[in-house]
């Protein structure tokens, strides 16, 4: 009788122990220090330019030259901030990238979800030859294509202003965007899409209603990589932006090298200036962009 009110064995929960009760052996000690220990040494490898180039725009400039090598600036000169910021145009120039950045997001956010869409949840002839030769356009260098597509904006007089920068972004020019959210878009169950094809939904009803925001994580993912792609874009606006008053900031950074002399201590606060907003972007937003990041990899089912 008492055997037959006992609980089957394999239906017996045991209770978790919490990792912080969990029993640190001599090994498991030794594993976890050593992964500290590397990840110590990157984080000082990665992250000894960003504190030289903030001890930097503290110097004087005879600091900044000295010989050698000053370390710690003596005194901290936080005037250079101020004096730099109002010696260039640097507002003018953020909001340019500001500008130049919000409309490429929007154009990328669009074609490639679209693209993507077609890519991953359509079936239709000849769908993954044409992904792979899409994907293969990634191997085209950029200098390969950038006198033919000079000579084409210039034809169309678009030379000059950021319109042969965003327009191609409204046309899936992002071909590494579109991989990723493809890859994300096929590990959405189908049979939601086929659920909503029953009760009679399009598919533009389907890629707006049920697989965008389901894939907020890919397209946070997109939009980082695209935020940070045309904060430090330089060639681009080099070849296109002909006004300083266009300027974004990476070009906008180089005025204040000078011809004969440069200040670099002004240099260097204005490189830390311009270096902040991605600092901060991704110190908030590092979640998202790792998760978002990880997930990618596990679109691989046709």
């Amino acid at each position: 009788m008492t055997t037959a009110l006992k609980a089957p064995e394999e239906q017996r929960v045991l209770p978790s122990v919490p990792p912080s009760r969990q029993r640190w052996t001599p090994k498991k000690f030794a594993s976890s220090g050593t992964k500290h220990f590397v990840l110590l040494i990157f984080t000082v490898v990665f992250g000894f330019p960003l504190v030289w180039m903030f001890l930097s725009s503290l110097k004087s400039n005879p600091q900044a030259l000295q010989t050698p090598v000053v370390w710690w600036p003596h005194p901290f000169l936080w005037s250079n901030y101020p004096d730099v910021l109002s010696a260039v145009p640097f507002y003018r120039f953020f909001l340019n990238t500001l500008l130049y950045a919000a409309i490429t997001i929007v154009g990328v956010g669009i074609s490639s979800s679209l693209v993507a869409y077609g890519f991953s949840r359509l079936r239709w002839r000849g769908r993954d030859t044409l992904f792979y030769v899409m994907l293969s356009t990634l191997l085209i260098p950029f200098f390969a294509t950038l006198i033919p597509l000079f000579v084409l904006y210039k034809k169309f007089h678009m030379v000059g202003w950021y319109l042969p920068l965003e327009i191609p972004t409204f046309f899936g020019s992002s071909v590494f965007s579109t991989f990723l959210l493809r890859q994300f878009f096929m590990t959405i169950p189908e049979a939601l899409s086929d659920a909503a094809r029953v009760d009679g939904a399009n598919e533009f009803y389907i890629y707006s209603r049920i697989i965008l925001p389901l894939a907020k994580p890919a397209m946070a993912t997109v939009v980082l990589f695209q935020f940070i792609y045309c904060w430090n874009d330089y060639i681009g606006p080099l070849i296109y932006i002909n006004n300083q008053v266009w300027y974004p900031l990476s070009l906008g950074l180089g005025l204040i090298l000078g011809t004969y002399s440069t200040n670099w201590p002004w240099v260097m606060a204005a490189a830390a200036a311009a270096t902040a907003p991605i600092v901060v972007l991704f110190f908030f937003a590092q979640r998202t962009f790792m998760g978002g990041i990880a997930i990618q990899g596990t679109g691989t089912k046709g």
